[in-house]
């Protein structure tokens, strides 16, 4: 017998719930909002291209400026509504107030929990108990770190923001029939795929959705016009977005990186993926991940028993498992087999697997007392799990962001004395402890709005290559004329600007005279070939001059 869902009456449940919410929330990103919480990796570029661009221009920059020159190369990205959150956050709060910056991303994880929330009290809506603890299972996901913590990380929150709330209006007009609840689905799903491409997968999930979970008696026994029907124009949208992401990258999903080892590589990355859904903080000693992980796995195996042991009484929970469990999970996974690994490309993932493992630990069908007093402290245990878990990996991202903070201001401090002109050692990380730190971020994070005046220009600045914007080819083109000065001169002082971990991240400057033939001994012995004006590196190459140079 299906258990048809209906629109939820408990507004008092439901406040509860958000105030639950906002409280979850706020411990875990609270600590984000901070003056000194600066700027790590993507910021720098971002802030940098997009806080003074035109607001005429933001719908096309993605196309434009963004991916052929911000780093070095064609992006095949379509993203002007993030260029948008970038552009307005720094005309609200200021381009370099990192707080403003957090706060939108804070902001839209919670707009996140509460389309979790709204879709679980929406399919299951005499379980708001469950409905709760789903979303706040999703707002302590410890693989949203990124999200919460890191300000570029908000690519995938706001792209969820649109992909849920889609889903959501979706399930709403499957519920009630009503036409424009459709209308604003197919609305908020254009906007989530000029959010991020991996958006597309949302036709099939909508599809997965009526097939596995039909939202009404209505739904059941309608034509297969009323089946149909509402799924063309989400259908020919997909169609027309690849179609103009092949016209302008020459591909529509990265089709071109789907090979036999790519799909090799994704199957033995879910054993990661798997790990970063548990409630282990990622610089946790190892006893505590496993003994996170082993509580957490067992519950859920037990509840599942339970499940399975009852599959009549439990006929309800089973298919809200096969969708948000399985279909979920294997739909929104999906992009990730053409492209890297990170934790935060789970974001939208969660959301569904939130609600499976709230339907496994609280289902609806009455129990006996002892069993219900075991479920809460079931539940109870995972929230307080997952919560440790989040706040220390959120507590990570924010030691670097301060440190990041330290390193940037101590850099111009320490070159006010130095002569305009002279070479410029920045000898910085890409990473630290567990997150992102200078990658990417030269020349951006020496030039304004970041600095006073453009440092890059008044400097012969020399950085590593994983800290440049560009690849190595560029990064060597760009500084290739100071390597060389520097080869040619018997003898000439450089400027160090060297990141000191030990003292909290501020830089400290020290000066080292270069001989030029030495120099050139080392580079050349280094690459096994001359170095001169013609000269082009690859990126092994490149690494190596790099050594040679900062060593």
């Amino acid at each position: 017998m299906h258990d048809a869902p209906v629109a939820p009456t408990s507004t008092r449940t439901a406040w509860w719930s958000c105030a639950v919410l906002v409280a979850l929330c706020l411990a875990v990103g609270l600590q984000t909002v901070r003056s000194d919480n600066y700027f790590l990796g993507d910021d720098f570029g971002l802030v940098h291209h997009l806080h003074d661009l035109p607001a005429g221009r933001l719908l096309t920059y993605f196309v434009s400026d963004w991916t052929e020159g911000a780093y070095g190369f064609e992006l095949d990205e379509l993203r002007p509504v993030l260029a948008f959150s970038y552009w307005l956050d720094a005309h609200l709060f200021g381009a370099i107030n990192t707080s403003g910056y957090h706060v939108t991303n804070l902001v839209l994880h919670f707009l996140n929990a509460l389309l979790v929330l709204a879709i679980a009290r929406s399919v299951a809506p005499r379980e708001p108990l469950a409905a709760a603890l789903a979303a706040s299972l999703f707002v302590l996901m410890p693989s949203h770190a990124e999200p919460v913590a890191w300000i570029s990380g908000r690519v995938d929150s706001l792209a969820s923001l649109f992909y849920l709330g889609a889903f959501l209006c979706f399930v709403r007009f499957r519920l009630v029939n009503r036409s424009w609840w459709l209308v604003a689905a197919f609305l908020i799903f254009a906007l989530a795929l000029f959010a991020k491409q991996s958006a597309v997968t949302l036709p099939v999930l909508l599809m997965a959705f009526d097939w596995l979970w039909p939202a009404s008696e209505d739904s059941r026994r309608g034509s297969l016009k009323a089946h149909v029907w509402p799924h063309v124009p989400f259908v020919i949208l997909t169609v027309g977005y690849l179609a103009l992401r092949h016209a302008l990258f020459d591909n529509a999903v990265r089709e071109d990186l789907l090979t036999p080892e790519t799909i090799r590589a994704f199957i033995l990355r879910q054993d990661s993926y798997a790990r970063e859904l548990m409630p282990t903080p990622n610089e946790a000693p190892k006893p505590f991940k496993l003994l996170a992980e082993v509580l957490t796995v067992g519950t859920l195996v037990i509840c599942l028993g339970w499940v399975l042991a009852r599959r009549r009484a439990f006929g309800t929970a089973i298919r809200r498992l096969l969708f948000f469990g399985v279909a979920w999970y294997a739909i929104t996974i999906a992009p990730m087999v053409v492209t890297y690994f990170s934790a935060r490309h789970l974001y939208i993932t969660t959301a569904g697997l939130s609600i499976a493992m709230a339907t496994l630990v609280l289902p609806a069908v009455p129990v006996e007392p002892h069993r219900r007093r075991v479920r809460a402290a079931m539940a109870g245990t995972l929230i307080a799990l997952y919560a440790v878990a989040s706040i220390w990996n959120v507590s990570g991202w924010v030691a670097t962001g301060i440190e990041s903070q330290r390193f940037a201001a101590g850099v111009s401090q320490l070159l006010r004395p130095v002569p305009r002109g002279s070479v410029v050692f920045v000898a910085v990380p890409e990473w630290h402890h567990a997150g992102w730190f200078w990658s990417w971020a030269s020349p951006f994070a020496l030039k304004p709005p970041f600095t006073e005046e453009d440092l890059t220009e008044a400097f012969r600045i020399v950085e590593r290559p994983p800290t440049y914007c560009c690849p190595p080819d560029q990064w060597w083109a760009a500084r290739k004329a100071t390597v060389t000065a520097l080869m040619e001169s018997p003898a000439q002082e450089v400027t160090i600007i060297e990141f000191a971990p030990e003292k909290g991240g501020a830089p400290v400057v020290r000066r080292r005279t270069i001989d030029g033939r030495e120099l050139k001994r080392r580079i050349e012995g280094a690459l096994g070939k001359p170095v001169d004006s013609g000269t082009t590196l690859n990126a092994e190459e490149a690494t190596k001059l790099s050594e040679a140079l900062f060593d």
